[in-house]
């Protein structure tokens, strides 16, 4: 059993590098086709962004998402739901789709393929009883939420910047609203006692910035906040100026999304880790 468990765990990290090059290129081929940067300067400024992004966040929900796909205990004949088997056959089937999928350049999701390698493997070894229905149905349902609701935002924020380079002062009202709204939405979401702070560190505005709930809000505010800012003098630069700034603002966008990227993705390996010691007790 010990020989197994530790095959699953080199396996979890095969994952790991597999869904690296898959996955994470998402964050700089935007900044590699427009040439803001190299293929190396972009592959090591997301590398930086993936690395900080466990550091700063200390909630690890992605992480017991995937370990508590498949029920723990037994069901009634006595037979364990979650072994190391159903772990490693869930896993080599995640490898196997990420491969075939990057091969083909397919764009696919290693977490919803993780999640659906363990819960086939779980079916096939105690059936339907096996399986949380209620976490399969809400991640399934964001397979078809998530580039819907990407593309409603993306298609507003395109609106946005574009009437901001006309002449009219509308654009910039619609961006100073925008960053009032933030500031506002800010003071009255962020939590501020230092008892329910959770991020561990010792200065109390370290706390508050990198709690788990408060850096999340902090981060897309921040996002927001630049992006109004950005818009309040688009039509003010000439052309080789805002192509200049919109190349600036590609590099936040990057380190934002490798963020995002580092603080969801990392977290799959320790899923599968927990996953595998749970089973392996």
């Amino acid at each position: 059993m010990m020989t197994l468990l530790i095959i699953i765990i080199a396996l979890a990290l095969i994952f790991d590098y597999i869904n690296g090059f898959h996955d994470a290129a998402n964050s700089i081929a935007t900044i590699v086709s427009t040439k803001v940067l190299t293929p190396f300067q972009a592959v090591v400024w997301a590398a930086m962004f993936n690395f900080v992004a466990y550091f700063i966040f200390k909630d690890h929900g992605v992480a017991n998402t995937i370990a508590k796909t498949v029920n723990e205990g037994t069901n009634a004949a006595g037979v364990t739901y979650i072994t190391l088997t159903v772990i490693l056959a869930g896993l080599i089937a995640a490898i196997l789709w990420n491969l075939l999928t990057w091969w083909y350049g397919i764009p696919s999701s290693s977490s919803h393929t993780l999640i659906g390698g363990f819960a086939g493997a779980a079916i096939a070894h105690t059936g339907f009883e096996s399986i949380d229905s209620g976490k399969i149905l809400k991640i399934a349902s964001f397979i078809v939420l998530a580039p819907t609701i990407g593309m409603f935002i993306a298609f507003l924020i395109s609106v946005w910047f574009l009437n901001s380079f006309s002449k009219s002062i509308i654009p910039k009202l619609v961006s100073l609203l925008i960053i009032v709204g933030i500031i506002v939405f800010l003071y009255n979401t962020l939590i501020l006692d230092p008892e329910n702070l959770k991020s561990g560190y010792e200065s109390y505005w370290l706390n508050v910035l990198f709690d788990t709930h408060n850096f999340k809000l902090i981060l897309l505010g921040a996002i927001v906040m630049i992006m109004a800012l950005f818009t309040t003098f688009l039509n003010s630069l000439n052309y080789i100026d805002s192509e200049r700034w919109f190349k600036r603002m590609q590099l936040v966008s990057s380190a934002a999304f490798s963020i995002g990227h580092g603080g969801n993705d990392a977290q799959k390996v320790m899923g599968i880790t927990m996953a595998a010691m749970v089973a392996y007790d």
